[in-house]
């Protein structure tokens, strides 16, 4: 297969719209107390400030006609609290890929990607978050050498 990975660019917008619309239909099916069906599920204004600020980035991988798999990260610092070590961390936003072009490695390309702009920009960590239903996530983030930092639980109130 051959594709091209690359920092996305305004003009990706609406390409990158369409897989980003299958990765949270995805989340809809899973969460639908949390997440809802919409037209557009990414932000327009917040894609175009992280992709012209140095915030964060996104990466794009395309084939000849279509973005094929995606990557959206932010560069954070830790509060400056008398009791929290001061750290840059890159928070992993989002990363999805075409369902038709999974099991090829482009997961493992975008997130080698992120882990080389997280060794660029001087951060501590690569972090993320991921649902309990997300197995799949789950077992592919831990092939590449996560472990879990936190747990956030719940209880539903009926």
């Amino acid at each position: 297969m051959e594709y091209t990975m690359r920092e996305a660019k305004i003009s990706d917008y609406e390409k990158l719209q369409a897989i980003h619309k299958e990765v949270h239909a995805f989340h809809v099916n899973g969460r639908p107390d949390i997440y809802k069906e919409a037209e557009k599920t990414l932000d327009k204004q917040y894609f175009a400030q992280l992709v012209e600020s140095d915030e964060g980035v996104i990466y794009v991988i395309e084939n000849k006609t279509e973005i094929i798999g995606f990557t959206i990260l932010r560069i954070n610092e830790s509060p400056n609290r008398a009791t929290i070590t001061k750290r840059k961390y890159l928070f992993m936003e989002d990363l999805g890929v075409n369902e038709r072009y999974r099991s090829h490695g482009l997961g493992r390309k975008l997130f080698q990607q992120a882990m080389e702009f997280a060794n660029e920009n001087d951060a501590a960590t690569l972090e993320l978050g991921v649902w309990e239903f997300n197995e799949d996530a789950i077992n592919f983030y831990k092939s590449m050498g996560m472990n879990n930092q936190a747990r956030k639980m719940e209880i539903r109130i009926e």
